[in-house]
C-alpha cells in the first residue's frame, strides 16, 4: 500500500497494517531466534533472556505509557480539529522522550553488574550492559509512532518494526557468531566469559542496532515527508493549549499506563526472579525426585548446579519465544484501536464506540483461539521442527507449551482490553488489574516451582492463572464504563467453536501423517490442514463478516464469492 501526505486506515485497516508488519516481524524474528537457540543452547539462551527480562520493566518505565498518551492526545485533538495541539504534542513528548531514554539507558548499564548479581547469574551483566543503548532508541522511536497511529496512520510505525527486525536479525547472528569465537576470549570487556555468554552478548548488541535504525528511519521519514497535515488545516485550527496543560494531561494518562506496562513486564521478572532460585530450592528439597522427571533427558554427568539455568533457558528461549507469537499478533489490534476508541469517545459517538470494541474482541478471537489452541496440540512437533537442532531443551519445551496454548488466547485479550480502557478513560485499571495477577502468579510460581515434582511447570500455571483473573475483569469494566453490550454469541464463542475445530483438524492430521512422513513435513502439513479446517468452521458458523474480507487483497472480489454462497454478511 502506497503512503500519500496524510493517509488514514480505518481501525480495521490500521490493525490490518499492523498486523502484517507483526506477521513479518515475527518470520524474521524466528529467522533471528530459532538459529539463535541453536547456537546458544540452553545456558546462553539463559543470559541472553535475563538481559532481555531486565531491559522490558526498565524500557517500559521509561517509554510505555508516553505513546499511549500521544497516540490517545494526538487522537482527540484530530477528532476536534485541533491539529496545532497535535503538533505541541508531537515536540513535548520528543524532549519527554529523550530524557527518559537517557535516564532508562543510564540505569542499565550503571546497574548490569548489580541486576546479574540479584538475579544470580554474575556472568550475565556484559549483555545487560550491551542492550543499554535500546533504551534511548526505542523511547526516541516512541515518540514517532505515537504521534503518527494518533493521526491514524500505521503504516510509518509498521515500515519501522519490518526494518528493525531485518537489522537484528543481520546484525545480531553475525555478532553473536563473531562473539562466540575463540579469538574474542581475550578482548577485555568478554574476558573470562564462557561462549554461550559472549554469544549472547553480541546477539544483543545487534538488538540495540536495530533499534538505531529503526529510530533513523523514522527520523528521515519524518524530515522528508512530514505528517502530511495542510496549511489550511494548520491556519483553521484554533490556537494550541499552553506546553504547561499538555503536558499536565499527557502525565496524567501517561503515569497510570506506564505503571501498568512495567506491572505487566514485572510478571516476566516474576519469572526471572522466582523460577531460577524456586527451582534451586526444589533441587536441594528432593533432587532424586526432582532429576528423576529428566531421566534420559538431561545427560547423567550435567552439571547439577547448572540444571535450573539450563531449564530456565528452554522454558524462556524456547516455549515462551513460540508462546509469545500469538499475542504480539493482537498487539496490532490494540494500538489501532486506541485513536479510533479516543476519538469516538472524545465526540461522544457511543453507537461507534460499541462498535469498535465488538470488532476489536471479535477479531482478536479469531486470530488468537485458533493459534493457542493449536500451540496445546502441536507442541511437541512445533518445538522439534524449530529447534531440532537441542532435542532436549526442545522436549522439554514442548511440555511446557502445551501448558501455555490457552494461556495465549487469554494473554491475547490484555493488549486490546487495557487499549480500550485508556481509550474511554479507565488508564488506571489495567495497573491494578495488572497487579493482582502478578501478585497471583507470584504466589503459584512460589508454590509450585518450589515443588520437586513439579518445578518448572509452576511456571506456566502460574501464567495461566495470572490471565484468567485480569481478562473477565478488565472485560466486565470496560462494559460498565463504555456502557455497551457486547454480542458474545458472534464475538467470542463463534471464533472459540472454530478454534476448537481447528485445532482437533490439526491433531488429528498429524496423528496420521507422523505415521507415513518426516517429522517435519507432518508437523508443516498439519498446521496447513488445521488453517483449512478453521477457515471453513469460521465461514459456516459466520464468524468471519464482509468488513473483516474487505480487508484483504482484492478482498472485493472475494466478497462477492462468499456472499454469494450466504458466508458472510
Amino acid at each position: 500500500m502506497k503512503e500519500r501526505g496524510a493517509y488514514r486506515q480505518s481501525f480495521l485497516q490500521g490493525a490490518a497494517i499492523l498486523a502484517g508488519a507483526t506477521v513479518a516481524v515475527k518470520l524474521v524474528g524466528a529467522c533471528f531466534k530459532i538459529p539463535l537457540a541453536n547456537l546458544l543452547g540452553g545456558m546462553g539462551m539463559g543470559d541472553f533472556t535475563i538481559a532481555y527480562d531486565i531491559f522490558r520493566p526498565v524500557s517500559a518505565l521509561a517509554v510505555a505509557g508516553l505513546p499511549v498518551a500521544v497516540s490517545k492526545m494526538v487522537s482527540e485533538n484530530a477528532a476536534l480539529g485541533r491539529w496545532r495541539d497535535a503538533r505541541r504534542i508531537l515536540r513535548l513528548a520528543a524532549a519527554l522522550f529523550f530524557v527518559s531514554g537517557l535516564a532508562g539507558s543510564a540505569v542499565m548499564f550503571l546497574g548490569a553488574e548489580r541486576f546479574a548479581g540479584l538475579l544470580g547469574s554474575p556472568q550475565s551483566g556484559a549483555a545487560i550492559a550491551a542492550l543499554s543503548p535500546a533504551v534511548l532508541f526505542c523511547c526516541l522511536m516512541s515518540a514517532w509512532r505515537g504521534y503518527y497511529q494518533g493521526l491514524g496512520n500505521m503504516l510509518p510505525t509498521a515500515v519501522s518494526q519490518v526494518t528493525e527486525a531485518g537489522v537484528k536479525l543481520v546484525c545480531g547472528i553475525l555478532l553473536c557468531a563473531a562473539f562466540m569465537q575463540p579469538a574474542m576470549e581475550n578482548w577485555p570487556p568478554l574476558a573470562g566469559l564462557p561462549a554461550p555468554a559472549r554469544g549472547a552478548v553480541g546477539a544483543v548488541l545487534g538488538v540495540a542496532a536495530s533499534t538505531a535504525a529503526g529510530t533513523l528511519f523514522l527520523s528521515i521519514r519524518h524530515l522528508l515527508r512530514g505528517d502530511g497535515l495542510t496549511r489550511r488545516q494548520l491556519s483553521d485550527s484554533p490556537p494550541p493549549a499552553r506546553c504547561g496543560a499538555l503536558l499536565r494531561r499527557m502525565g496524567r494518562i501517561a503515569v497510570p499506563v506506564c505503571l501498568g506496562s512495567v506491572v505487566a513486564h514485572l510478571t516476566g521478572m516474576i519469572d526471572l526472579a522466582s523460577i531460577l532460585t524456586r527451582l534451586d530450592a526444589a533441587l536441594g528439597r528432593d533432587a532424586p525426585a526432582f532429576l528423576g522427571q529428566y531421566a534420559g533427558l538431561i545427560p547423567a554427568d550435567y552439571p547439577v548446579r547448572d540444571i535450573p539455568k539450563f531449564l530456565y533457558g528452554s522454558y524462556s528461549g524456547i516455549a515462551l519465544n513460540i508462546f509469545n507469537l500469538v499475542p504480539s499478533l493482537t498487539a496490532a489490534l490494540g494500538v489501532s484501536v486506541l485513536p479510533a476508541l479516543s476519538g469516538a469517545w472524545a465526540v461522544g459517538d457511543r453507537r461507534l464506540t460499541g462498535r469498535h470494541i465488538n470488532t476489536m474482541l471479535r477479531v482478536t478471537m479469531l486470530l488468537a483461539a485458533p493459534a493457542g489452541l493449536g500451540l496445546t496440540v502441536l507442541a511437541g512437533p512445533l518445538c522439534q521442527l524449530l529447534y531440532g537442532r537441542k532435542p532436549v531443551e526442545a522436549a522439554l519445551a514442548a511440555g511446557l507449551l502445551r501448558m501455555l496454548g490457552p494461556a495465549a488466547i487469554l494473554v491475547a485479550l490484555t493488549a486490546p482490553l487495557n487499549a480500550a480502557l485508556q481509550a474511554v478513560g479507565r488508564t488506571s485499571a489495567p495497573v491494578k488489574l495488572m497487579a493482582l495477577g502478578g501478585a497471583l502468579k507470584f504466589a503459584a510460581n512460589y508454590l509450585l516451582i518450589g515443588l520437586p515434582q513439579v518445578n518448572i511447570a509452576g511456571a506456566p500455571a502460574g501464567t495461566l492463572l495470572c490471565y484468567a483473573l485480569i481478562v473477565p475483569w478488565s472485560l466486565r469494566l470496560l462494559v460498565h464504563e463504555a456502557k455497551v453490550r457486547i454480542n458474545y454469541g458472534r464475538a467470542v464463542l463463534r471464533p472459540l467453536a472454530a478454534g476448537i475445530l481447528c485445532a482437533a483438524g490439526a491433531w488429528s492430521a498429524h496423528g496420521l501423517l507422523a505415521r507415513i512422513l518426516p517429522p517435519g513435513t507432518a508437523a508443516l502439513l498439519a498446521v496447513g490442514i488445521g488453517a483449512g479446517v478453521y477457515l471453513a468452521a469460521a465461514l459456516l458458523l459466520q464468524a468471519v463478516t464482509k468488513d473483516d474480507v474487505l480487508m484483504l487483497p482484492k478482498g472485493e472480489k472475494i466478497a462477492k464469492i462468499l456472499e454469494k454462497h450466504a458466508l458472510i454478511r
